[in-house]
């Protein structure tokens, strides 16, 4: 027994060992960090809640929290992101070898690490606090579980400060005596360490061990409250006493404010607690007995975010099972990938031209992006709010994707006409190489649209209702797939972007050899002319089509003659007196709606004048969703007021039909 002791002895004393050793490396990185980004954006950094980064990441991970959880995300992300790239605090000279040549080797050797990649020192030290927060919730995790073996926080936390202390010591007494710097005042040295040891070992540590003691929820509230305060503190702080003039100093700047307020909100979001649910019942409408109609409350919450991880797979599954949205997507990658080259290289070579075509590439990408969205979006299913369900959504996308190019044209076209009557110099350097990059991944996307810019499949299933209201719909049985160029709206507004920059790469690639050649600077501004000028002409038909859908104007099939034949083949079914309401518009490629209404014979059989009406307008006229109204009821009586329309041309034919409505 004793033995068993003395091994379980044992390993918790090599466990207390280990977490003293790792204990001292967060304490080493931590003191780093805090060497490069001064002391008000280590807090930022180093202060964070555990809770609430384990609640985010969980968050990231397995889903199932609400919106509050989704903006607390958001919060965080955009706070990470501002500090790293946003918030200029440029201390430290740029030159280590000269600004810290007096420094331990340790020293230098972060400043090296930091130089190799480019990154500055605030950059640098935000970084290795970050990788300081990573290891502290680690640590976190395992002080709590060897707390509980032990007897308890406060006896392990004594433990671990004293092994960390023994572990530390030797090095800071080495690097005190082999640095050149000396102790000002052998008062002062040992009160500042006195201090910091007590406000930062001892009594922080009490803090929160009192508020987990008289706290109703001590979790959640040290996690809410102890970060904020910390973050406002430090902001006021360094504010009153930092002094923004002298060198060296970390001074605030508006992406740390920004910093500040991400991370305060954050902490309250994921600290909130969710709101209760609502058990009651909710008043839908009235049965037919005249009873009220509840539904249980839990049907009307929010549905549970789900993971970010899921979501993108479920989206990027759903993109790559179309081919439309497929060919978007590999293309859209390509485009990307072409642009963070041209971005990358333009920086490490100080290339404006290439910088600006990598902007340029980058509005392609939205324009992309936009297509993306919208062949996605147009495979969603009707809802309650959206009855007709999402098609029209390609409409509309081509529509804005051809209104910006007649933007770029137009931009375009003035441009030339300037540059045209007074050539530029234009400089070739690095031209050629871009022009023909830019071609082969502009073949790659004509290829990867190829077919797909202008068929639409029609195809679909056919349905009635019948009943006593007569009232019908109706709509083709599949199998139809003819070819029209003008189908879907939105893969001609991709592709017609894919031919512009196909056509710009080819007259880039012309005028840059024709420059090089023989001086024409010239050829540059009428490649641009005659480069606008195919945009806009290719570019109007798409415009025209999809605003014509937009606006719900009749169908290209059916014109002024086609009509006058309908009607004549209508009031040629036998029972049928006459027809009003007669609407026809195209809801996107492929599936054009109808909707119409019958005066038939009141001896007449409605089901089959349904029937006739929907074959007349479904085989002959190419109409896919047809709507049938029968009416009987005073059919013979508006027969007869045209009759005395007719013959009596100067009454006034109103007040006859509000006769016959009332």
């Amino acid at each position: 027994m004793l033995t068993i002791m003395s091994c379980q002895g044992r390993k918790k004393q090599v466990r207390i060992a280990q977490l003293a050793l790792f204990n001292t490396l967060v304490e080493i990185i931590w003191f780093y960090g805090i060497t490069f980004c001064g002391p008000f954006r280590s807090i930022l950094v180093f202060e964070q809640s555990p809770t609430v980064l384990l609640v985010a990441l969980m968050f990231l991970v397995n889903g199932g929290g609400n919106a509050a959880k989704m903006r607390g995300v958001f919060y965080l992300c955009v706070g990470w992101i501002v500090l790293f790239f946003m918030d200029s605090d440029a201390s430290n000279a740029p030159n280590h070898s000269e600004a810290y040549k007096h420094q331990s080797g340790l020293n230098h050797i972060f400043y090296h690490i930091l130089g190799w990649f480019g990154i500055s020192d605030h950059c640098g030290g935000v970084l290795l606090l970050m990788l300081a927060v990573i290891f502290r919730m680690v640590y976190d995790s395992n002080f709590r579980h060897l707390a509980v073996e032990i007897g308890g926080p406060k006896r392990l936390y004594a433990m671990i400060c004293v092994l960390s202390s023994m572990l530390l010591t030797p090095f800071a007494v080495l690097s005190l005596v082999l640095s050149s710097s000396s102790i000002g005042s052998y008062f002062e040295f040992p009160l500042l360490l006195f201090m910091s040891t007590a406000f930062v070992m001892i009594v922080d540590f009490y803090a929160e061990h009192i508020c987990f003691q008289h706290v109703a929820d001590p979790v959640m509230a040290i996690a809410r409250w102890s970060p904020i305060t910390m973050f406002l503190a430090s902001l006021l702080i360094t504010w009153l006493w930092v002094d923004g003039s002298a060198t060296g100093s970390h001074t605030i700047s508006a992406g740390s404010l920004i910093a500040v307020a991400c991370f305060c909100l954050a902490s309250y979001v994921f600290t909130s607690q969710d709101s209760p649910r609502s058990m009651g019942g909710h008043f839908i409408g009235i049965s037919e007995e005249g009873m009220p109609l509840y539904t249980h409350g839990e049907a009307f919450l929010h549905k549970t975010s789900r993971s970010l991880l899921h979501f993108f797979h479920e989206t990027i599954t759903e993109i790559l099972a179309n081919s439309d949205s497929r060919r978007i997507f590999w293309f859209l990658c390509a485009n990307l990938a072409f642009c963070g080259v041209e971005f990358l290289y333009g920086f490490l070579t100080n290339s404006l031209g290439l910088i600006s075509d990598g902007f340029h590439m980058l509005f392609d990408c939205s324009a992309l992006v936009m297509g993306l969205v919208a062949s996605v979006m147009a495979r969603w299913t009707a809802s309650r709010h959206f009855s007709y369900g999402y098609g029209r959504v390609e409409v509309l996308s081509g529509f804005i994707n051809a209104l910006f190019l007649i933007v770029i044209a137009m931009f375009i076209f003035l441009e030339a006409l300037e540059r045209l009557y007074d050539p530029p110099d234009v400089h070739t350097d690095k031209l050629l190489f871009v022009a023909v990059a830019g071609l082969l991944v502009n073949l790659f996307g004509m290829y990867a649209f190829h077919g797909g810019h202008g068929h639409s499949h029609g195809g679909g299933h056919g349905h009635s209702h019948g009943g006593g209201h007569g009232h019908s719909h109706s709509s083709s049985d599949g199998g139809d797939h003819g070819h029209s160029h003008g189908g879907n709206a939105n893969m001609q507004g991709v592709f017609l972007h894919v031919l512009a920059d196909t056509l710009g790469s080819v007259f880039v690639i012309a005028s840059t050899l024709l420059i090089q050649n023989f001086g024409w600077q010239w050829v540059d501004p009428l490649c641009s002319l005659i480069l606008s000028l195919l945009i806009l002409g290719s570019v109007i038909p798409l415009l025209k089509s999809s605003s014509s859908v937009l606006l719900q104007s009749i169908p290209d099939g059916l014109d002024e003659s086609n009509y006058e034949r309908i009607s004549n083949e209508i009031r040629a079914i036998d029972g049928v007196l006459d027809f009003s309401d007669f609407h026809c518009w195209q809801l996107k490629a492929g599936t054009n709606y109808c909707s119409i209404h019958i005066q038939a014979h009141p001896q007449s059989n409605e089901q089959l004048l349904r029937h006739q009406v929907q074959q007349l307008l479904l085989k002959r006229h190419q109409l896919k969703q047809i709507t049938v109204q029968v009416e009987k009821e005073n059919a013979l009586l508006l027969k007869s007021s045209d009759k005395f329309q007719q013959q009596n041309p100067n009454e006034n034919s109103t007040s006859f039909h509000l006769k016959i409505e009332n």
